[in-house]
């Protein structure tokens, strides 16, 4: 029994620090991990036990959640604010498991007193269990696949003053002046218990709904950060394309003037530089012609039925991004295809009524990689990948489009739609 009750005389502090383990950074561990984490640990346990000795309850509850703030900060290189966040969301993981087990227990305890301490360590356990995996694949891990949690600073600090407030002031003050003899304890005690589980479980979706805010905003920041980068490359790409026409201009009046010899060799460079396209749009003929020479030089062969007249009137460089992206994902996804025959990307753009379609297939080695139904990188680094269809999908959607996807036979299928009318490039 010892052991028990050195356990159950830790269940607060020991629960938290298990619950925060859903929410740290690992990624982000400092230098000699497992030596802060051990003395970081003992020295928590010194000061509960031998250091501060606080007689009040809810100051024992401020003074864990405390210790952990400093153990998070001082194991992992986040911020003090992320240990915060880590620390108010291991409480109240801690408290939903601890008042689950209190509840499941309490007709028990007041039967047999301190004989049911071992029924109720087990179910701590389960309710641990029971509350943390969900936590974890509902709350912590979306956003861990994404690369890391992210949040908003000052609304985390918002969100954890109250809450800790609450929370203690419910289980310290309003749980300890039940009187457990009196009719009706059950009952009232149900009631506590379950709105400081509600509460609990409220404040942590309030939680990770601001990361997902964050997130959202952080990716519609790169997104909008890499369709400036695409503007900045198409007016580049433009002028190569001026310099390679006047070039070509250039070699063709040569070779009227040219000995044989020297036809052969401007016939060669010539070629190399006759990767034009002529669709009725400059924007379409300058990105084709650009990818075009990387699909040559990767080996992968372009097909192209092009009717660049029929897409809306679009800004040059979101053309640019839209084919741009599409392409480029397609070569990616070619460059693991050993099998030259295979290694074909085929775009059509045609109209269809009042609609602009844009079909683009390529062979795929494997099912792309699904996430809440997005298209996600297979790439490791997550965070700086994966972007290439959101914008595809945002500049689509931006004219009033759509754009989708689909694997049938090996084969890939992008297909964009966009109203033939928009907004002048």
């Amino acid at each position: 029994m010892p052991i028990l009750n050195l356990i159950l005389g830790r269940q607060i502090i020991l629960g938290m620090l298990a619950a925060a383990c859903l929410f740290v950074p690992w990624n982000q561990r400092r230098p000699h991990f497992p030596l802060r984490l051990g003395l970081g640990m003992l020295l928590l346990f010194v000061l509960i036990d031998y250091v501060f000795v606080p007689n009040v309850f809810m100051w024992s509850l401020l003074l864990y959640v405390a210790l952990l703030i400093l153990l998070i900060w001082a194991c992992f290189d986040c911020g003090v604010l992320h240990a915060v966040f880590s620390a108010t969301c291991a409480y109240a993981v801690q408290h939903i498991t601890s008042k689950l087990a209190y509840m499941t227990v309490m007709p028990l305890i007041l039967k047999d007193g301190e004989r049911s301490r071992p029924v109720f360590l087990l179910l701590l356990v389960l309710a641990n269990a029971l509350v943390g995996i969900p936590v974890f694949l509902r709350f912590t891990r979306p956003f861990l696949k994404k690369g890391q949690l992210m949040f908003d600073n000052v609304k985390t600090v918002i969100c954890s003053g109250p809450f800790l407030t609450m929370a203690v002031f419910l289980s310290s003050v309003l749980e300890r002046s039940f009187d457990r003899a009196a009719d009706g304890f059950l009952m009232n005690y149900f009631a506590l218990n379950a709105s400081c589980i509600l509460f609990a479980a409220m404040i942590l979706a309030l939680e990770f709904s601001n990361c997902k805010i964050k997130y959202l905003e952080h990716e519609n920041m790169v997104l909008g950060q890499l369709l400036e980068s695409d503007k900045l490359q198409y007016e580049q790409a433009k002028r190569d394309m001026e310099k390679i026409n006047i070039r070509y201009h250039d070699l063709k009046q040569q070779y009227s003037r040219a000995t044989d010899e020297e036809r052969v060799r401007l016939e060669e460079e010539m070629k190399t530089l006759n990767l034009r396209y002529y669709t009725g749009n400059k924007a379409v003929d300058i990105t084709l012609s650009q990818k075009a020479g990387v699909c040559e030089g990767v080996g992968v062969q372009l097909v192209c039925s092009v009717d660049g007249g029929c897409l809306p009137r679009m800004k040059h460089y979101h053309i640019y991004s839209l084919l741009g992206n599409a392409i480029d994902n397609a070569i990616e996804c070619l460059m693991k295809v050993d099998d030259a025959s295979r290694r074909v990307i085929s775009l059509d753009i045609s109209r269809c009524r009042d609609m602009a379609v844009i079909r683009m297939e390529n062979y795929t080695p494997a099912m792309p990689v699904l996430q809440d139904g997005v298209l996600v990188t297979t790439k490791r680094d997550a965070v700086e990948h994966g972007y290439g269809m959101k914008s595809i999908k945002n500049i689509a959607e931006s004219y009033g489009g759509t754009a989708g996807y689909f694997v049938e036979d090996e084969i890939f299928y992008l297909l964009v739609t966009l109203p033939c009318a928009g907004t002048d490039g």
